[in-house]
């Protein structure tokens, strides 16, 4: 075999050399063919790219703007104080932790807890206690500062209260001053100073009793607002003094029927009602009556929380 043939084509070729070359010919690179299809793929690859760095740069800058600064500052066990930006989470691990806002309040954070900001606007307050305990002293206009939990959001109407939410997402609202909202969907409790209210996931806020009520009455709230017992509902309804018509009139948003008026002749009994308070409006869930039955109470006006509320 001439070596000149294995260098540029020329010369005598080999037969074995030919025979390799038929076997392996099926491999040969065609500029002819594969071109177009090489290229398209670099041009595809490049635009996946450019995609992608646009996108990461559109995200980045939409994160960047909602971690915008807030007007809370946190600080840690009385150390430097940091603006908190919206969206941030904050987790304390064996130290207090403080936020603070000229014009919205002040929040204690226990140690082992997590509340996030949700969002910081003028008209809206927006956090979410994840888990741990928050005890808050809000001076904003009501039904500014919200703090969502597992089961259900607190709403503050001017108050100080004590938030705490367990691994399990049970939650323990107790109020020190004025009154807050517990909502789950269409399923409110107002809770004045002095008194408290449990929530559970799937369930919402139980029914809010005062602190000093009788154990029994505790007992039996608790026990009805899980089974429904009605041998519980009657241990409540006699236990019930004056001052716990507060529990009761939450009882009546949780009954119905010949519940609903056991309930009612209880608390009627307990309670100097208006003339628009009727059993017959009671029965039949009236809003307006069931608003004037609260306010029979004394314990603040449902129309301030008519005119705050709001969708959250």
């Amino acid at each position: 075999m001439n070596d000149d043939y294995l260098w540029d084509g020329s010369g005598e070729p080999d037969t074995e050399i030919v025979r390799l070359e038929k076997l392996l010919g099926r491999f040969r690179w065609s500029q002819s063919g594969h071109v177009f299809t090489h290229n398209r793929w670099r041009w595809y690859a490049a635009a996946a790219a450019i995609l992608v760095v646009v996108a990461g740069a559109w995200l980045f800058f939409t994160q960047l703007q909602n971690m915008r600064a807030t007007s809370w500052q946190l600080s840690f066990a009385g150390r430097q104080e940091n603006a908190v930006r919206a969206g941030q989470m904050i987790e304390t691990k064996r130290m207090r932790g403080t936020i603070r806002s000229e014009s919205v309040g002040e929040v204690e954070i226990e140690p082992h807890s997590r509340l996030r900001m949700i969002s910081a606007r003028a008209d809206r307050q927006r956090m979410a206690l994840d888990r741990g305990t928050i005890h808050a002293f809000i001076w904003a206009p009501p039904a500014t500062f919200v703090v969502d939990t597992p089961s259900a959001k607190a709403v503050d109407l001017g108050c100080r209260y004590t938030l705490h939410v367990a691994e399990d997402g049970t939650g323990l609202l107790t109020v020190e001053m004025g009154w807050v909202a517990f909502q789950w969907h269409n399923l409110e409790s107002f809770i004045p100073a002095g008194a408290a209210c449990t929530t559970r996931p799937g369930h919402g806020p139980d029914t809010p009793h005062f602190l000093d009520a009788p154990q029994s009455l505790i007992e039996a709230v608790a026990q009805f607002d899980s089974t429904g017992s009605d041998a519980e509902l009657g241990t409540a309804l006699a236990a019930a003094r004056a001052r716990d018509a507060l529990t009761l009139w939450h009882l009546l948003q949780r009954t119905q029927g010949d519940e609903r008026a056991r309930v009612f002749d209880r608390f009627h009994a307990l309670v100097n009602l208006p003339p628009a308070v009727t059993r017959e409006a009671i029965l039949k869930g009236d809003r307006s009556a069931t608003d004037a039955a609260w306010n029979a109470l004394q314990l603040g006006d449902t129309s301030w929380w008519r005119t705050w509320q709001r969708p959250w």
